[in-house]
């Protein structure tokens, strides 16, 4: 889906990596969070990868839905914490967004509308051709929680305090063992995970390591 049908706001933001290209909206994805902690989806296991030698891979990232042209956005990924996560969110107005380039760069857009995403992560197209936009894009809101009963979910859940979220996002994947070990971490789980699986944060909170890494994040996000 077109960037600018979704968030027509963006047309008139005078920006290089918005101005004159071709963007396709691929997800919006939102930062589950309360005053304690960041909370983390696991790869369903349909979608788990194996390493050369031959243990499990599994992605930790955000909640996460395709665009549907829902107005305002926000609207699907809060329905589908509510259905999957059996947990209340609220969207947090941020006064800014980041954009996070596919060259590695953030902008700032300051003083923007209430309903704009707080972030968007631009990554390149695999594969060439007329068709192919200029970069895909996901969209991350910041969802605030208030007593989220994490044993209600149908999901595998990573809990992060927020002492321990810098840690967490330093390499690029985990061992189970390690994570299970770790003090700041919690998983959440209806099945056991396979013996030897590393877990690997995938896009939004990739993102998120970014905005630690540029120094620019107020954390827990202003709570």
């Amino acid at each position: 889906m077109d960037l600018f049908a979704v968030f027509p706001q963006l047309l008139n933001v005078d920006n290089a990596v918005l101005r004159d290209r071709k963007l396709r909206l691929i997800s919006l994805a939102g930062l589950v969070y309360d005053e304690d902690a960041l909370y983390c989806e696991l790869g369903e296991a349909q979608h788990w990868g194996r390493a050369s030698d031959g243990s499990v891979k599994i992605g930790v990232g955000t909640p996460k839905v395709q665009p549907t042209g829902t107005h305002p956005a926000h609207r699907a990924i809060v329905r589908y914490v509510r259905l999957q996560w059996c947990c209340q969110v609220t969207l947090f107005p941020s006064a800014h967004s980041y954009l996070l380039d596919e060259n590695g760069q953030t902008h700032v857009l300051h003083d923007v509308d209430a309903h704009t995403p707080y972030l968007f992560i631009f990554t390149a197209p695999r594969l060439g051709g007329g068709e192919v936009p200029d970069a895909l894009v996901q969209a991350v809101y910041l969802l605030p929680t208030r007593n989220f009963r994490t044993d209600q979910t149908s999901k595998g859940i990573l809990r992060v305090s927020w002492k321990g979220v810098n840690r967490f996002l330093e390499p690029r994947s985990w061992s189970l063992a390690d994570i299970t070990e770790a003090s700041w971490a919690e998983l959440i789980l209806k099945a056991p995970l396979p013996r030897g699986a590393s877990l690997t944060p995938v896009l939004a909170l990739r993102g998120l390591r970014r905005l630690f890494d540029a120094d620019v994040l107020p954390g827990p996000f202003g709570l």
